[in-house]
């Protein structure tokens, strides 16, 4: 089925009227179209009369402040991390930003094991999201790295199974 585009009708579709002094337009052409209601402040006035102010900032359609001057800064003692002063990151991209900030804690952790001669145990990575109280998106406001490492044992082994190990081999 194909759908004619120089017809004022479409299948299924009612008739629309004409919108100021529009001409028929070949493909690639552009036409001058004089009409007050492409008018972004009056386009803006209708939208106004059919979504609330939060629903329009949750769309993008308006600036979300709360958004917009969210700012994320690093609260720990490693140096060596990204957003150690305040930056902004947006809300649609705040998952992966955090996640890669908080891997670099991952590599830094292992890195200062193997320095001092531990192995690490375990590691994991926890996000914290919430939701923007002015729009209502939902962002990640930080994250937490864990580390739990332990000194390397003689036998590579635990403590606790090498107790008689280690008493017979200081007779």
């Amino acid at each position: 089925m194909k759908i004619d585009t120089y017809s004022t009708y479409q299948i299924n579709m009612p008739k629309t009227e004409a919108v100021g002094n529009v001409q028929p337009v070949k493909r690639g052409a552009i036409a001058p179209v004089e009409n007050s209601k492409l008018d972004p402040k009056a386009n803006m006035d209708s939208l106004k009369s059919i979504y609330s102010e939060k629903q329009l900032k949750r769309l993008g359609i308006i600036e979300c402040e709360t958004c917009a001057n969210r700012t994320y800064v690093d609260g720990s003692d490693d140096p060596g991390v990204s957003f150690k002063s305040p930056g902004k990151i947006d809300p649609k991209v705040s998952a992966s930003v955090v996640m890669s900030h908080e891997l670099e804690h991952v590599s830094n952790e292992q890195a200062a094991a193997t320095a001092e001669g531990r192995e690490v145990i375990s590691q994991s990575v926890s996000l914290h999201t919430s939701i923007c109280p002015e729009c209502g998106v939902s962002y990640v406001a930080g994250g937490k790295t864990r580390t739990v490492t332990e000194g390397k044992s003689e036998y590579g082994g635990s403590d606790e199974l090498l107790k008689g190990v280690k008493i017979d081999k200081r007779l």
